[in-house]
């Protein structure tokens, strides 16, 4: 998942791993890094455009339903494939797999997109934001049928994006990011209205019924507000907050491990005892448990889940004997789906199971969605594409 350039020098004393104004991953083997900002694929038009790139159709480089995570076999060329359909890997060609193959219904719903950095899904629609980094970001959407891409909105520094029934939210900053901002839109458009506004620039947000709730690094806090606005309030202190989940009566992060509070306000609770976890980790959260990217117990890439309550951090899929850089994640009734810095898609049973690996080269997932149908994610390289897949047969 792509940082902003406000947030970079934060945690880049904490991981080392990444890098402002360009992508944020670590490369796959064979892989070059052309970052995020130096695509050849003109960006997006302006405000209230609409993008021919939105009913783009074809294959995209990776291995077929089933296929066991064994490792890499070496770097292999990426190269168009029979049939109509285009393989798509990294920015130079290569890719860390033993060859592209096809992936059966896998399409691109939008493509040639600059720095796209957050996503969300409703019934009908995929939105995301492109980052604007410092300036020229929007806010598009695009049919899960295809169809045409629709900008909503446009900004600078936009980040973390939601959406519920009626509007969409997103994470906006300012160009010199001094401040930023939460912002709204209805789903078909039209006047953006600022819901608060921060001294110092939020980062990824959640929804509720209710509120909206969002993570500060800068300030060290989780903080909400109303869905109509008015005066954001401090739901709980927090050590360096990245992405946030809610379920009926609690917000989690990642900082200095798993963490939850009440989404009234009180004290953080730490649930698991992981030193800081990367940023470019991701959560989320059901009933019984907290899944998430930060990687099993181990120094194993993966998944890992830790209960609502607190207690002993489980292993639900482990994918590499060493430490890839952690990514999105997205979860329904039976799965966990997650990529992380080896440019896979993965899937796994959320009792716990082997991974199945359901497309490679996909070179920097900032984003996953699922619905009851099909995986999306969003990948930020030089194609800058939302990809669409169907999910595989039922476990």
């Amino acid at each position: 998942m792509r940082l902003p350039i406000f947030v970079c020098s934060a945690v880049a004393a904490v991981s080392g791993l990444f890098q402002c104004g360009g992508a944020v991953r670590s490369t796959p083997s064979g892989a070059g890094d052309a970052g995020a900002n130096t695509s050849p694929v003109a960006a997006l038009p302006g405000p209230s455009a609409n993008s021919a790139s939105g009913s783009v159709a074809g294959g995209l480089g990776g291995v077929g339903f089933g296929e066991a995570v064994t490792g890499d076999a070496g770097p292999s060329a990426i190269e168009p494939v029979s049939g109509g359909l285009v393989a798509v890997g990294s920015s130079t060609g290569t890719c860390g797999d033993a060859g592209p193959g096809i992936v059966p219904g896998l399409v691109m719903l939008a493509s040639g997109l600059t720095c796209p950095w957050g996503m969300a899904i409703d019934a009908t629609s995929v939105y995301w934001t492109t980052c604007g980094d410092p300036t020229g970001g929007y806010v598009l959407k695009v049919p899960k049928a295809g169809g045409e891409v629709v900008t909503l909105a446009s900004g600078d520094r936009l980040s973390g994006i939601a959406v519920d029934a009626t509007s969409v939210y997103w994470v906006a900053g300012t160009s010199d990011a001094s401040s930023g901002a939460i912002m709204k839109v209805t789903v078909g458009g039209g006047t953006p209205k600022t819901l608060a506004t921060r001294p110092g620039p939020p980062a990824h947000l959640a929804l509720d019924d209710s509120y909206v709730y969002w993570s500060e690094q800068m300030g060290g806090a989780i903080m909400k507000v109303a869905l109509a606005g008015g005066a954001p309030t401090t739901v709980a202190s927090a050590n360096l907050p990245w992405n946030v989940a809610l379920d009926a009566t609690n917000v989690y992060w990642l900082g200095t491990g798993v963490m939850k509070a009440p989404k009234s306000g009180g004290a953080a609770a730490q649930l698991s005892s992981e030193a800081l976890l990367l940023p470019t980790a991701d959560l989320l959260v059901n009933t019984t448990n907290v899944y998430f990217t930060s990687g099993p117990p181990g120094g194993m890439s993966g998944v890992s889940s830790v209960s609502v309550g607190g207690g002993t951090v489980a292993v639900v899929s482990a994918t590499s004997s060493s430490v890839t850089t952690p990514g999105p994640i997205a979860i329904d009734a039976s799965r966990v789906y997650w990529a992380d810095g080896s440019g896979r898609v993965y899937a796994a049973p959320l009792a716990g199971g082997a991974a199945m690996a359901l497309a490679t080269c996909q070179d920097n997932v900032d984003a996953i969605a699922v619905d009851e149908t099909s995986i999306y994610w969003l990948v930020n390289d030089s194609a800058g594409y939302v990809a669409k897949l169907p999910l595989p047969p039922p476990p």
